[in-house]
């Protein structure tokens, strides 16, 4: 559960991190934009942008997309009065103006043409000057719209990030007040002020629209209060819901420590007796593979190795070459390696360090290497899952799956309707739950006892004096002695070679632990050996895409 938990804490750190990071920052403290409304249809807008950068840069970006029937024209950039250049790339605007650690203020004009639709009754004006495409967060978004001439009679309204912001001046000016705006936002602002302000304009339609445009705004501000009174229900309902969620998943965590705490209570009670060095339940490459959540690197080999020389299946010939005995081994891993090690790698049962550097080396021959490891690596994990050392638990699993899936539409209501903190909790009860069906499978009594000697051995050896050493079984020697290289604990290998000093010089010939630190010198190569042939494996790198489309825009830098 400890791992399950750490998992957890991991993704939500992630979630709540940045994804990317630039060399240039920056941030568009202020965008102030006047719409002037011409008689003939045509709008004039100004643009004040107020920018605040850290690094170099090159300059900014607008992002002008016409509507259908519009067309925006005459873009011109400029500074305290200077020109500035302007490169156009189909609806995206460079305008150059670089600089170091600054603010800069940059006005921007340009004509929207056909930019007022006109009907019997009045002209209209509806338009979003940003949208989901912007990538850059406005810190504060105001539009002035500007009627030909001085007039009271005005109807005038936002959507989305513009919605409720409208206020009518005097004159007719309408200020759209919309505050920060966030990136990848929506915001149309609509404007309509009588036909007869637009005399040079030709009809879109020759028949009323302002009861349809005050209906819309009718319309639009039901939907309003309804979404905000379904907010305000959902947020009073959330923490129920959540906590129900909450107290679930904690009953499931106490359930897991529970059952974990009774099986290591049934495991000393039927185990009574403390061994030293545990007895062997599994061969050392199923023990190693155990102890390491499944991980099994170049050091297990050389202990699979010198598990092979323990058992009596393979002896060592000289310094580095070795002969096998017989192949009636107890589990098939055993098998494949011998197989793989003495006549694949090796010819007619003998095995040389110098020929696993010499078939690896050859591009040919490291796919299958790759694909043998691999194939040796599943033996040793079928054989662990013979031992029963896991519960399958799958009930449990099942419902907390089931559960988690339950979340999706919470989740989903819960950011439609802006309630994010709750989006946040529930994504991790979502991620806690499914990694819980996922991932927990408790230990049995036999996977506990395993787990718990090997690790009290394995705090134990490094303190072990010379004279507790002697009084163990020669093979019970050899198998911690293979742990420690398997596992490739440093102090363990530490506590190898100085028990191996402590052997009189007069039994070094014939000294098993002799032979083992000899061979326990071969993870070097299986190490060189995986590292070569690893290093010829494919990889890819990813690609992206993105499109934009309709009318509104953006504002970024360069």
């Amino acid at each position: 559960m400890k791992k399950l938990l750490a998992l957890i804490v991991l993704l939500a750190s992630i979630m709540i991190s940045p994804l990317t990071t630039h060399a240039m920052e920056y941030s568009i403290d202020h965008m102030k934009i006047d719409a002037f409304l011409q008689k003939d249809g045509m709008v004039d807008v100004t643009e004040v942008q107020v920018y605040s950068f850290e690094g170099k840069f090159k300059g900014i970006t607008r992002t002008l997309i016409p509507k259908k029937g519009t067309q925006i024209i005459d873009v011109k950039a400029t500074e305290n009065g200077k020109k500035l250049k302007v490169e156009q790339d189909d609806n995206e605007y460079k305008i150059y103006r670089k600089g170091k650690d600054e603010e800069v203020t940059i006005n921007l004009t340009y004509t929207i043409k056909n930019g007022v639709q006109r009907y019997s009754d009045v002209g209209q004006f509806n338009w979003p000057f940003f949208d989901e495409s912007n990538e850059s967060d406005y810190e504060q978004f105001d539009v002035y719209v500007h009627p030909p001439q001085p007039t009271e009679d005005v109807i005038a309204f936002g959507d989305e990030e513009a919605f409720g912001t409208a206020n009518i001046n005097d004159g007719g000016i309408v200020h759209f007040a919309m505050g920060k705006v966030p990136e990848g936002s929506n915001g149309n602002i609509r404007v309509a002020y009588d036909a007869e302000l637009f005399p040079g304009t030709a009809l879109t339609k020759d028949k009323p629209m302002r009861e349809e445009i005050l209906a819309a705004k009718t319309e639009l501000q039901e939907k309003q209060a309804a979404f905000e009174e379904r907010k305000e229900f959902l947020a009073n309902l959330a923490p129920y819901i959540v906590g129900v969620f909450v107290f679930y998943f904690l009953g499931l965590c106490f359930y897991a420590w529970q059952k974990k705490r009774v099986t290591g209570m049934e495991m000393e009670r039927r185990f009574p007796a403390v061994y030293f060095i545990p007895k062997a339940d599994m061969s050392m490459p199923a023990t190693i593979s155990f102890m390491n959540s499944g991980i099994i690197g170049a050091e297990a080999l050389t202990a699979a190795l010198m598990d092979l020389v323990r058992k009596g299946y393979v002896k060592r010939k000289n310094e580095d070459t070795f002969d096998v005995v017989h192949r009636n081994t107890d589990y098939q891993h055993e098998n494949f390696l011998i197989h793989w090690l003495f006549d694949t790698i090796g010819k007619n049962g003998v095995f040389r360090l110098e020929d696993l550097e010499k078939y690896t080396k050859k591009k040919a021959n490291q796919s299958k290497y790759r694909k043998d490891f691999e194939t040796w690596k599943q033996a040793v994990q079928d054989e662990v899952k013979s031992h029963h050392l896991y519960e399958k638990k799958t009930k449990i699993r099942v419902w907390a799956g089931l559960s988690s899936i339950l979340l999706i539409p919470l989740v989903i209501l819960f950011g439609v309707h802006e309630l994010f903190m709750w989006v946040f909790f529930s994504i991790l009860l979502f991620i806690g739950l499914g990694l819980f069906a996922l991932f927990y499978r408790p230990r049995t009594i036999k996977g506990t006892k395993v787990v718990q000697q090997w690790k009290a051995f394995k705090e134990k050896y490094p303190e072990i004096n010379v004279d507790e050493w002697n009084e163990q079984m020669d093979d019970d020697q050899k198998r911690a002695f293979i742990f420690g290289v398997g596992m490739n604990d440093k102090r363990m290998k530490k506590k190898n070679e100085q028990l191996l000093e402590a052997i009189p010089p007069t039994s070094y010939a014939g000294s098993d632990l002799v032979l083992f630190t000899a061979i326990a010198a071969a993870s070097t190569s299986f190490e060189s050996a995986n590292n070569t042939a690893s290093a010829s494996s494919p990889g890819g790198t990813p690609g992206g895409g993105a499109g934009v489309g309709g009318g509104g825009g953006g504002s970024g830098a360069f």
